[in-house]
């Protein structure tokens, strides 16, 4: 029971990021100092939490690990604003949770695991329904200019945030933590160093920057926090495909019935055929 109350908190707080991401993009808030205020939180928070568990990691690998991942997410946020502008939530929420396809991809071509047919099948629906997954129909011309650059945005966003994704595999196969304190440290502190100059340029934060930079902030770090606690319950096969499913299923309600997104007959055929490839990736 407290396994699936900590999964239920988890895909609450990890869809709270993505609907703060939205709010932050309807409201025109300046991303850098919107996204330090986020970085702010985490890193205060982790700093909390490694006073009663210290880190233990001093190897450079994992130090330069932490530095491209925490460019990566600040790389994969700005994306993922771009892609709300252009595609909206729901489309663009869905496009991340999708990547989970890439590092599944990478991790049978460069660690040899085995597969199952079930996760072959989710991998072919994940690239096979990409192109449903643009707001408006791809054409050729200038009539389809605004449809192929919404494409491009919510391509790179799946590309970056699988890359992403797949960094912390290769941390798991090749230098296994038992505490990732510092890990995570070099990962938002590497984030906050990126975005921290841009709360001095132009001018201050308002209140609501750092009011829904604050409300980032700590979904992100709860989200973690309920995310280990699940792990730590339930079964992966179990946690993931119902965390990457719940997260679609919110952030859609959300973008339809608070923004009023409007979605095309070809969208509802990806963000169906797109929660069947996550559900079926993650069978592992």
């Amino acid at each position: 029971m407290s396994g699936i109350i900590f999964l239920i908190l988890a895909i609450i707080f990890s869809s709270g990021v993505a609907i703060t991401m939205k709010v932050a993009n309807a409201n025109k808030l300046r991303l850098g100092q919107f996204l330090a205020v986020n970085y702010v939180v985490c890193l205060l928070a982790l700093l909390i939490w490694s006073i009663w568990n210290k880190p233990v990691s001093n190897s450079i690998f994992i130090w330069c690990l932490g530095i491209f991942v925490g460019v990566m997410y600040v790389f994969s946020l700005w994306l993922f604003n771009r892609s709300i502008s252009l595609t909206g939530l729901a489309l663009s929420t869905t496009l991340m949770r999708l990547s989970s396809a890439l590092p599944t991809l990478g991790s049978l071509i460069l660690f040899a695991e085995h597969t199952n047919p079930y996760q072959v099948l989710g991998l072919i629906l994940a690239f096979a329904c990409l192109p449903l997954a643009s707001k408006e129909p791809i054409r050729f011309g200038r009539t389809g200019k605004e449809a192929w650059k919404g494409m491009l945005w919510g391509m790179l966003l799946f590309a970056v945030y699988g890359l992403t994704d797949f960094t912390f595999k290769i941390q798991a196969e090749l230098e296994p933590l038992t505490n990732p304190g510092s890990f995570m440290a070099t990962i938002f502190g590497t984030a906050l160093l990126l975005t921290f100059p841009q709360l001095f340029k132009g001018t201050r934060p308002g209140k609501p920057c750092l009011f829904w930079g604050a409300v980032l902030g700590t979904s992100n770090v709860l989200t973690t926090y309920f995310w280990i606690r699940t792990l730590t319950h339930l079964p992966g096969s179990v946690a993931y495909p119902l965390l990457g499913l719940g997260v679609i299923a919110l952030t859609t309600l959300a973008s339809l019935l608070i923004w009023h997104e409007k979605l095309r007959p070809a969208n509802y055929v990806f963000l169906s055929l797109a929660s069947v490839s996550v559900f079926l990736i993650n069978l592992g």
